[in-house]
């Protein structure tokens, strides 16, 4: 194993215990915006990738498994894999402590089969941790049924110098892809229908004037900056 993928499968264990805690209790226990924006993740999540109770999802680099944990409470048959045990032992404890029926598994998501058998596959926040995102989105499209839907969440190209210090202290993976390179490579592994999703700061405006100025302007502002710094929402579908 070379020694990104090994910092990736250490990774628990090389952030502690506070770190590991908060690997637990994720996206909880957090600052309450930070908490916010992944709840209203996941929901964009069950929207964008059209989930409904009874269909099989996978999340491809789960990490400790609350994105699936928290679709599974929707009513699907979901399934985590991540390329560290302790992550998938950590996704495992909160599944049984959360009475949660979800699936985790080992596996390196950069050479994973699943042989086609899933209706909605996610990468949230982990491509940026492959230095290969060409295998991770092949491994996205073999798990896919025909016509089945893969959303890829992604903090942007920035990523590449504001993870820098992660990099650095854990010698974990920290790169960033444009939308326009990401968008390339979906093609190249056989989707199609590839779409972007625009977001904005994810909060609520009151009445007063200048709730009302910012709420009609910051729609037209995000979408100027969102090749600079924006996260990115891609869908798209196998064929």
């Amino acid at each position: 194993m070379d020694e990104r993928k090994r910092a990736e499968v250490e990774y628990p264990e090389r952030v502690g215990d506070a770190g590991r805690e908060w690997l637990r209790t994720k996206p909880f226990a957090n600052d309450p915006r930070e908490t916010a924006r992944h709840l209203i993740d996941a929901g964009y999540v069950i929207e964008l990738l059209e989930l409904r109770p009874g269909l099989r999802f996978v999340e491809l680099g789960c990490g400790p498994g609350w994105m699936t944990r928290f679709v599974a409470r929707h009513g699907l048959d979901a399934h985590g894999y991540d390329i560290s045990p302790q992550m998938i032992e950590i996704a495992r404890e909160q599944a049984h402590e959360e009475n949660v029926r979800a699936h985790f598994d080992t596996a390196d998501f950069e050479q994973l089969d699943l042989e086609r058998t899933f209706d909605a596959c996610l990468t949230y926040d982990a491509l940026h941790h492959s230095a290969r995102p060409d295998l991770v989105l092949a491994s996205a499209h073999r798990a896919l049924k025909p016509g089945g839907l893969l959303l890829v969440s992604e903090p942007n190209w920035k990523q590449r110098f504001q993870g820098r210090g992660a990099a650095d202290e854990y010698g974990t993976t920290e790169l960033g892809y444009s939308p326009r390179a990401l968008k390339r490579l979906l093609r190249a592994q056989g989707f199609t229908e590839v779409r972007r999703f625009h977001n904005n700061r994810k909060r609520l405006f009151g009445n007063r004037p200048a709730d009302v100025v910012a709420h009609l302007a910051e729609p037209l502002i995000y979408r100027l900056l969102a090749p600079f710094w924006t996260q990115v929402w891609l869908r798209a579908r196998a064929t």
